[in-house]
């Protein structure tokens, strides 16, 4: 299973290796297996380090550190040392803080990864940790250092075959070469890399490095091919959902597009931050006839204050504090316009906070969420002298707190002296001892938080000086709740509703995931992971009515391993099992056109081969056998040869209304037996009256 994982991993195919991976952790923790669970957790740490979730990738690597300073007291399945390990995890931690651009932090970790890689031969990092080493050289701006370390680097990246490291090598010798202007240099090392990209599937590693060569060529002006490369890799990106690395591909279109003058491109790039914009059209026509509102209050209050200067100057006062109120109101409303067209809470917490600051002076500032489940009011936001607070509870049944005296009653509480005060509210005799901390603050509002009697929660406004709050404050405060109110209910129904659609799109995954592993081990053998008998059904039917309508010819050829049951009997079912699978993965890599090929049964195999007439189905078959036996496969048992070797039989046809798949099958099958008869090791094709 762990194996299964990091083949999937490796294939980018993260959800299916997680699941791998947490089975073999379950099984490894039960029978106590050290080892494989620092691999898993590893592993872990590994696809969340490809989808850019670093802290959980530290999370998981650190859990694998704890391991390995316990493994030799442990059982294990390998050999290997607390220094492989070790090595393995340092050298990732050093990437994460690399890619975090903490250059001193990956420093260290790389060097600790060499250290201990070094008294391996590599044999944990295979090289890449001192590839990791020159990267970091290379951003300090140290180049023949990183070149230094990248030559030894590449020894051991060679030496074990390491691919994906391989191309991580000769694209920072590219960027180096780059930043010293070797630009045919910097060319030649895109070009190895991207060659030995083709041969693997890391597709991680191939987006940055055709990011970097995006780069590089948009800096030498050639800058159309940058953006058709561009777009090439966030193609790659969304069909494997690394949606982090889209957003960067994103901003780097954008920026290519704008300075091309393609504002068409521009913005469907521009379009991906903004695709939940409908769902806030309903959002702001509400806020639009709020605002509507409280622009013909404002110009009521506008008329009445013409003419109380008109009546007599003794209204002057009054018509200050109408002015004042004016204002205040305007402010209250830009606010709401503010705060009912974001969906961020803690935006709108502070945006609230702020706009109370512009009118009064409040030492503490609160708001409180009621939280129906729990029965309890949730201080989400807490400000006092101008320090976050540490956030509390309230329970709903407490008679001793204002805030749920609020929020009960549905009432606004003002207090402007608190000592003398708090009893009209509280049944607690001690309240002001309770509340010691907070003994200076003389003056308290307590506004509910409520749409349509819908309790949603508390704003609290305190104040050091006694008398803080005028019936103007009350009422502004009073106003300023009603759009907090709105504004909170509806970031919290955007956010459980894009919790519902994230849950959803999470089955809805789960289930796609299901059916195409049931549709798979429905159509392949679950030994040779090749297709099985019923896929093979399937195809040749398909293919057999093609070569009907196009009135072209199609073979099939049909093979077994010779003296494949003394194979068994000798070196065991396991080895059987390994042989049968070799044989199956050289048959894959074998099939050109469009050419199928299905395990028939046992060990016998069948090739369906379209548009082939009887010479080229031999020419191919014959092809196939001999490169079985330069496979060299030791079978001191065969009646043939001391190496596996396979039999043939091959059937042609140009299919009409007078042939039948099932004969066609069988003159395959009869010229497979004939071949066995002859002697085994060699192929026979058959010809018949409507048969070539």
């Amino acid at each position: 299973m762990y194996r299964v994982g990091v083949a999937y991993l490796n294939m980018s195919k993260y959800e299916k290796g997680m699941l791998y991976l947490f089975d073999s952790m379950t099984l490894s923790q039960r029978q106590g297996i050290c080892d494989l669970q620092i691999l898993v957790y590893i592993a872990i740490g590994d696809i969340y380090f490809d989808i850019g979730e670093y802290e959980k990738s530290t999370e998981y690597y650190n859990y694998a550190e704890k391991l390995t300073k316990i493994i030799s007291k442990r059982k294990n399945y390998y050999n290997e040392s607390f220094e492989f390990y070790a090595a393995k995890i340092y050298n990732r931690m050093g990437e994460i803080y690399r890619i975090l651009r903490c250059y001193e932090y990956a420093n260290i970790y790389y060097n600790l990864s060499v250290n201990l890689d070094n008294k391996l031969n590599y044999k944990a990092t295979f090289g890449v940790a001192l590839s990791n080493l020159a990267y970091v050289e290379f951003h300090l701006g140290h180049y023949d250092k990183a070149m230094e370390n990248l030559n030894e680097a590449l020894i051991y990246l060679n030496k074990y075959d390491y691919k994906s490291g391989i191309v991580e090598a000769y694209g920072l010798f590219a960027l180096i070469h780059e930043k010293k202007g070797n630009y045919d240099e910097c060319e030649k090392y895109f070009s190895k890399a991207m060659a030995v990209s083709s041969e693997i599937s890391y597709v991680y590693a191939e987006i940055d490095l055709l990011l970097d060569y995006s780069n590089f060529l948009e800096n030498t002006g050639k800058r159309d091919v940058a953006i058709g490369k561009l777009d090439e890799i966030y193609r790659i990106s969304i069909e494997n959902k690394m949606y982090a690395k889209t957003m960067e591909i994103c901003k780097r279109a954008i920026t290519l597009y704008e300075k091309a003058n393609d504002v068409n491109n521009a913005n469907i790039y521009y379009k991906l931050y903004f695709k939940y914009q409908k769902e806030l059209e309903y959002l702001e026509l509400e806020n639009r006839a709020t605002n509507l509102k409280s622009k013909v209050q404002l110009d009521n209050l506008e008329d009445e204050n013409k003419r109380i200067l008109e009546k007599s100057e003794s209204f002057r006062r009054k018509t200050e504090e109408l002015t004042e109120t004016i204002k205040n109101i305007s402010i209250i409303s830009e606010l709401g316009e503010k705060i009912t067209t974001t969906l961020d809470l803690n935006q709108i917490y502070q945006m609230i906070h702020n706009t109370i600051q512009s009118f009064m002076k409040a030492n503490t500032f609160g708001i409180g969420l009621y939280n129906e489940k729990k029965n309890t009011i949730e201080y989400q936001y807490l400000i006092e002298n101008n320090v976050n607070t540490k956030l509390h509870e309230v329970n709903y049944d407490n008679p001793a707190s204002m805030a749920v005296k609020c929020l009960r009653e549905n009432k606004i509480i003002t207090i402007n002296d608190m000592f003398n005060e708090y009893s009209n509210y509280v049944d607690d005799l001690n309240y002001i001892i309770r509340n010691k901390e907070n003994s200076e603050l003389n003056s308290a509002i307590y506004c509910p938080l409520t749409i349509d009697n819908n309790l949603i929660g508390v704003i609290t406004v305190q104040a050091f000086e006694k008398n803080s709050f005028t019936s103007l404050t009350i009422e502004i405060i009073k106003a300023l709740s009603s759009y907090a109110a709105i504004a909170i209910n509806n970031a919290i129904k955007s956010k459980n509703l894009l919790l519902e659609v994230q849950q959803r799109r999470e089955v809805e995954l789960q289930l796609k995931d299901t059916n195409n592993k049931l549709i798979y081990l429905s159509e392949n053998d679950g030994l040779t992971n090749i297709p099985n008998r019923r896929k093979f059904d399937g195809i040749i039917t398909e293919e057999w009515n093609k070569a009907k309508d196009r009135k072209s010819h199609i073979s099939i050829i049909i093979f077994d391993i010779d003296c494949f049951k003394q194979y068994n009997d000798n070196y065991g079912h396991i080895e059987g099992d390994n042989c049968l699978i070799k044989i199956s993965k050289i048959l894959s890599q074998s099939l050109v056109k469009n050419y199928f090929a299905a395990r028939y049964g046992g060990d016998e195999f069948v090739i369906v081969l379209p548009d082939t007439n009887l010479e080229e189905a031999m020419k191919y078959g014959e092809d196939f056998r001999l490169i079985v036996e330069r496979l060299s496969l030791i079978h001191k048992f065969s009646t043939i040869r001391d190496t596996v070797t396979v039999t043939l039989g091959v059937s042609s046809v140009l299919p009409d209304n007078n042939s039948e798949i099932a004969q066609f099958i069988k003159h395959a099958d009869e010229a497979l037996y004939k071949a066995k008869n002859k002697g085994r090791n060699q192929i026979i094709g058959c010809e018949y009256e409507n048969l070539e």
